[in-house]
């Protein structure tokens, strides 16, 4: 098994992370379609704590004691990761390639110890616990100065991508900031330069004005759909105060985000059940949140997974959406 390493892809300006280690996932080449894993062989059981790795991160009460039974929430590496602390081989550059090792972080929070305590079922304190976990994680890991994005991820069924059903997110560290996770931010840079505002913070007055695309409100965040969204019931959180970073420092403000995120998906969960989704985080790079403090402005983004990818969508890079943002949101709205 080699080393992860990432190639960057000249045509499509973007680059691809190899990673052998990936290759014993669960769902690789799957035969089914169904999610591996019940609560009977689940490795994230409770008791269970010897099939992952030890952990580098737990919430759970005084005199438990580490990687065994009795904790909130658990954090331990990937066991099979994307990229790795220590990587081997050395950058590489011609005329044509461009390469480097994937040297990074790549771990599993553990949200509950419930293997069926999934997002739609979380209270705020729920919300609010797995937030305060988030941050200090990605705190945590963008300490490291090689460390040049960290990508927050939770991924639930399997159209999303999830290979294990009990609750969990991901969090991962890359040594490179480039491509489309950082054409969000020049996005926001070059709207800055045009018109001496934050874009998102103009579109939080429109779409606070205008109200068609609004879900929810409340004093610090805004949940709607967004203008022109890839996929159906698509919703972005989006905080009022301008803020590169879309974690909070403070406790209030995290339970709101909390409140935000709870209203989502309890309103996703009444109007279609149980679907595949991915939450995402979008919060500056840390060694730049400074230099973004102006044009930078963090959010979330909920991302059903209802339909299939195809030639057209890979071919031009459109995504194609049969549910406007209005009537999306109006249903969302109706479905409190």
């Amino acid at each position: 098994m080699g080393f992860p390493e990432l190639r960057y892809a000249f045509l499509e300006d973007t680059w691809v992370l190899l990673a052998p280690t990936r290759g014993g996932r669960p769902h690789d080449f799957p035969k089914t379609a169904t999610t591996a894993t019940s609560p009977d062989t689940c490795p994230f059981e409770p008791g269970r704590e010897h099939l992952t790795p030890p952990e580098v991160f737990a919430l759970r009460p005084p005199g438990s004691r580490p990687n065994g039974p009795g904790w909130r929430v658990r954090v331990v590496p990937n066991k099979f990761p994307a990229v790795q602390p220590e990587g081997r081989g050395s950058p590489f550059h011609d005329d044509l390639y461009r390469a480097m090792p994937g040297v990074g972080y790549h771990e599993v929070i553990i949200d509950t110890p419930d293997h069926h305590h999934h997002a739609f079922s979380w209270s705020i304190d729920d919300w609010t616990l797995w937030l305060q976990v988030v941050q200090q994680r990605m705190q945590a890991l963008g300490r490291d100065p090689r460390i040049r994005y960290v990508q927050v991820f939770k991924n639930h069924g399997r159209a999303s991508g999830a290979s294990l059903a009990h609750p969990h997110t991901q969090v991962l560290a890359l040594p490179v900031f480039e491509g489309p996770v950082a054409r969000r931010w020049q996005q926001m840079a070059a709207f800055y330069r045009a018109r001496g505002r934050c874009y998102l913070c103009q579109v939080l007055e429109h779409e606070i004005h205008e109200g068609r695309r609004v879900v929810y409100e409340n004093r610090d965040y805004l949940v709607y759909c967004p203008f022109a969204p890839r996929f159906a019931y698509e919703m972005r959180i989006v905080p009022k105060g301008h803020n590169p970073d879309v974690l909070p420092m403070d406790e209030a403000a995290r339970i709101t985000l909390a409140e935000a995120l709870y209203q989502a998906f309890q309103r996703l969960h009444r109007l279609l059940g149980d679907p595949p989704f991915n939450l995402i985080l979008h919060s500056a790079p840390p060694a730049q949140a400074g230099d973004m403090a102006a044009f930078g402005h963090g959010y979330l983004e909920i991302l059903p997974r209802l339909g299939t990818q195809a030639g057209l969508e890979l071919g031009t890079g459109y995504a194609v959406n049969a549910v406007p943002p209005e009537t999306a949101a109006a249903q969302l709205r109706e479905s409190e």
